[in-house]
């Protein structure tokens, strides 16, 4: 860290079918940008950037969609950046990239950075390469918050977002809870790859009642350690940093194995 400064972006969009088949960068499309640059020494946002987005080809906004955000189709119409308003606005947003040292969003891999990405490449703009950390996987909460959702993680932080999936005050709301943490950390979290954890779990003589009760103790352990189930290949995983792994802090009293994610 050089500096100490940070972009927070989020995004708004309207997606096809976010939940099952995740982001299609042919079809979805950014509806609102917020992002602002917190400098961590000063514990203050500096820069702050909002937009809401009218790209031409974007899909009609679902009541869905309207109803979380309060955005529709007549907002965007009236208040809407279109055409070169939308360049203009990728360029701040490039210059506010360039000048921090981390990119931070939340879901940032699942989502924003995708969205991104594909908006810049539509507008001939190349997105600038930073370490993004994603506020749900590289910070280390207190065990006890469990929840990963803006909305739990404001609660047990103290404050409710009075405008929630509204880009920039997401944003801010995220900024306020990631200035409560060690920025290096989050940064060494973020540049470490994530593997996955299997435990091994083997299916015991259903007829022996001593192997069963110890399978189901090793269960409930693996479980208790917060790996799940994935019914598809029918193992017990968990996604970890690998250094977390280098640094001793990963253990288990079972047996597990260890595979690039």
């Amino acid at each position: 860290m050089s500096n100490g400064l940070v972009l927070g972006i989020d995004l708004e969009g309207m997606n096809k079918d976010l939940i099952y088949s995740g982001v299609d960068i042919k079809t979805d499309r950014v509806i609102e940008i917020g992002a602002v640059l917190y400098d961590w020494n000063l514990n203050q946002p500096v820069k702050i950037l909002s937009e809401l987005i009218d790209e031409v080809d974007h899909l009609p906004i679902s009541e869905e969609v309207e109803m979380i955000t309060g955005i529709n189709d007549p907002t965007l119409e009236k208040w809407g950046a279109k055409g070169t308003k939308i360049h203009e606005i990728l360029g701040n947003l490039k210059d506010l990239m360039d000048q921090a040292d981390y990119l931070m969003a939340h879901n940032g891999h699942g989502y924003d950075i995708p969205m991104l990405r594909a908006m810049f490449n539509r507008y001939d703009l190349e997105m600038p390469e930073k370490t993004w950390i994603d506020t749900m996987v590289d910070i280390e909460f207190p065990r006890k918050m469990t929840g990963r959702s803006m909305a739990l993680l404001e609660h047990s932080h103290g404050f409710i977002n009075p405008f929630p999936h509204r880009a920039v005050t997401d944003v801010l709301s995220m900024l306020k809870i990631a200035s409560k943490y060690e920025l290096n950390r989050m940064g060494k979290l973020a540049e470490s790859p994530r593997v996955t954890l299997v435990a091994s779990l083997r299916a015991p003589n259903w007829k022996d009642p001593a192997a069963v009760q110890e399978f189901n103790e090793v269960k409930n352990k693996v479980a208790k350690s917060r790996f799940r189930w994935n019914p598809t290949k029918k193992e017990w995983t968990k996604e970890v940093h690998k250094v977390l792994i280098d640094e001793g802090k990963i253990k288990y009293d079972f047996e597990y194995f260890m595979k690039e994610s």
